[in-house]
């Protein structure tokens, strides 16, 4: 699953124009970076050799920015405006404006509606949805982080598309669906930081080790009424240990039938024997060794927050646990009755509140809105930090 970033060329050239707006009598500095960067490749721009040269390369460079595919023109633009603002930077700006500025005119339209791109301080690529309160109030973004040079993606496709439907959600004054849609990407999230420590989410994935059978034959004495039991690999203690193993006295066992699945075809033997036993009859050969598994939600941050201490109050405040658990439990396995969740750390606003008064409340799922898109965000940059995050 992707989450693609697509610029016209339009707003390509446009961008570029700005840029060069705004660099004025440093415009050189734009030139010099599109010939470092395509130097060696069909794309190559060479430097103009003064002044009277600058249209042209400008020319030049927008002929490659209207193909934002076929001429990669996209990913040269966002390398080209990177260069730009690190060589503005190291000389602390052009005449008349500050690096800064440079940012905050890089603030590029995609071809999602209400959705841009923007350059941070720190090289990173980030993508930036608004939200608007629905009774009317200011606008806020919710965003993430998308793409660095070193890095390439940051926050996962899959997670970035939860993202964007959630603030389309919340655009749409759909507050349920908002917080659904990110309470999904909370736990995908989560999933990505346990994984990362070892932990497993693989269905059917054992906790504990899988030992392997035993292999053996049965006969039976019908003189003397009994059945003879050999076994045919070699075990950890031998029939000559079992004395010792029990004392001299016979060792007594329980056995009883253990359906396996629902039709009945299926029939185990489940054998109760005492400990000194299993060194008799079963191997110590592990076929499968056991993992560490998460059942869910709760269990994941119950782990991130108390065991491996990767997730802290500084990441996410605790009192969104509860909130977090609440919605997902609840709006992603919908029902009316969800609705009436008991939110007890809220009863100081309203005594008996509920599920549907904190989707009722903006303040609440906007404050909520805020804290999940950036402990996500935070979560992945420290993944990728640590290069851990195999995705």
């Amino acid at each position: 699953m992707k989450y693609p970033i697509h610029v016209s060329g339009q707003v390509l050239e446009q961008t570029l124009d700005a840029v060069l707006n705004l660099l004025g009598g440093s415009q050189h500095l734009l030139f010099d970076a599109m010939a470092r960067l395509t130097a060696g490749t069909p794309s190559h721009v060479a430097a103009p050799s003064g002044p009277t040269e600058f249209s042209r390369k400008r020319n030049e460079i927008a002929r490659i920015l209207q193909s934002p595919m076929m001429l990669r023109g996209l990913e040269i633009a966002l390398r080209l405006f990177e260069e730009v603002y690190c060589d503005v930077d190291t000389q602390g700006g052009v005449p008349g404006y500050r690096p800064q500025d440079l940012l905050n005119l890089l603030r590029i339209e995609t071809e999602q509606p209400d959705e841009t791109i923007s350059l941070s301080k720190d090289m990173r690529w980030i993508v930036e949805w608004p939200v608007r309160l629905p009774n009317g109030g200011p606008e806020t973004r919710m965003s993430c982080e998308w793409f660095a040079r070193s890095w390439g993606t940051i926050v996962p496709p899959y997670v970035v598309n939860y993202l964007s439907s959630a603030a389309t959600a919340r655009r749409q004054k759909r507050n349920d669906a908002a917080v659904a849609l990110l309470s999904i990407a909370a736990e995908a999230t989560l999933r990505d930081v346990l994984s990362s420590h070892g932990y497993s989410f693989a269905h059917g994935a054992s906790s504990k080790d899988v030992y392997a059978y035993s292999r053996a034959q049965v006969t039976a004495d019908s003189a003397s009424g009994t059945y003879i039991l050999k076994l045919h690999d070699a075990m950890p203690l031998s029939p000559a240990d079992f004395g010792t193993s029990f004392a001299g006295a016979p060792a007594e066992i329980k056995l009883k039938r253990v359906p396996k699945n629902s039709s009945g075809t299926r029939i185990d033997i489940n054998i109760v024997a005492p400990d000194p036993l299993l060194a008799h009859w079963t191997t110590t050969t592990v076929e499968t060794p056991g993992v560490q598994t998460v059942s869910g939600l709760g269990a994941a941050l119950d782990i991130a927050r108390n065991q491996i201490a990767c997730v802290t109050a500084e990441d996410l405040a605790l009192d969104f646990d509860e909130v977090l658990q609440a919605i997902r439990n609840n709006l992603v396995h919908l029902s009316g009755a969800a609705l009436d969740t008991p939110l007890p750390r809220f009863d100081m606003l309203k005594s008996g509140f509920a599920l549907k008064d904190f989707l009722l409340d903006d303040r609440l799922v906007q404050d909520f809105v805020a804290a999940i898109s950036r402990f996500v965000t935070v979560q992945y940059v420290e993944l990728r930090r640590a290069g851990t995050l195999y995705t």
